[in-house]
């Protein structure tokens, strides 16, 4: 009796501690840092609007894991990132007086539409995750808002580079809707900006509006 006693009183604090740490398994979350790598395409309304050059973009951030079911395989996740674009479309931007005259030309060697933005993103999530299982078959799809921290327009005919900085006629706060689709790490990420580059008002010298959509194609790598 008194060995059972002297057993029992060390074994029972252990399985305390395993159903503990069991307990906290199932309540897993998966709090998330990602980093993107993407093809700049758009979808155009104008005719004569080309990529010029390659165009791309870079993603970074962080999402918090919101589970809704006991499995938790079905959730939410909301978080904040960075990205970078760079968009090349033949559209120039010439000074007249405060304002600026834009066309649709191939008259330029290069166009660089550069800008750095904040991303908050708003998703939901399916995957085949369990506790002990961190590569997994993932499916989220959202929706972002995202604001325009600062941008640089460059365009080069030869060795001679002109330059402008945070162009009023952008638009400052865009919304995307995306899906990523993928098995672990890596995981193929599209993403669908709502609105154009430029803001409505904006026209050509021949009264044309800018409009065309960014459609980003790449890979979101994901990091538990």
């Amino acid at each position: 009796m008194k060995l059972f006693s002297f057993i029992l009183f060390f074994i029972t604090p252990l399985i305390l501690t395993a159903q503990d740490k069991l307990y906290a398994d199932e309540k897993y979350y998966e709090d998330q840092l990602y980093i993107g790598v993407q093809y700049n395409s758009f979808v155009t309304y104008n005719k004569g609007i080309n990529n010029n050059g390659v165009p791309y973009s870079f993603d970074a951030g962080f999402i918090k894991d919101m589970p809704l079911n006991k499995k938790r395989n079905i959730g939410l996740g909301i978080g904040i990132g960075y990205s970078y674009d760079i968009l090349r479309p033949n559209i120039t931007a010439t000074p007249n007086g405060t304002n600026f005259d834009y066309a649709i030309s191939n008259d330029f060697s290069s166009y660089k539409y550069q800008s750095h933005n904040i991303e908050i993103p708003f998703e939901f999530r399916w995957r085949t995750s369990t506790p002990t299982n961190n590569s997994f078959w993932r499916i989220y799809t959202g929706a972002s808002a995202v604001y325009n921290i600062s941008s640089k327009t460059e365009f080069n005919v030869g060795s001679k580079t002109v330059t402008y900085s945070d162009l009023e006629d952008l638009t400052k706060i865009n919304y995307t809707v995306y899906t990523s689709i993928g098995l672990g790490t890596w995981n193929l990420h599209l993403k669908y900006y709502l609105k154009s580059p430029f803001k409505d008002s904006v026209r050509t010298i021949d009264d044309q509006k800018l409009s065309f959509n960014q459609l980003k194609i790449g890979v979101l790598f994901y990091i538990l």
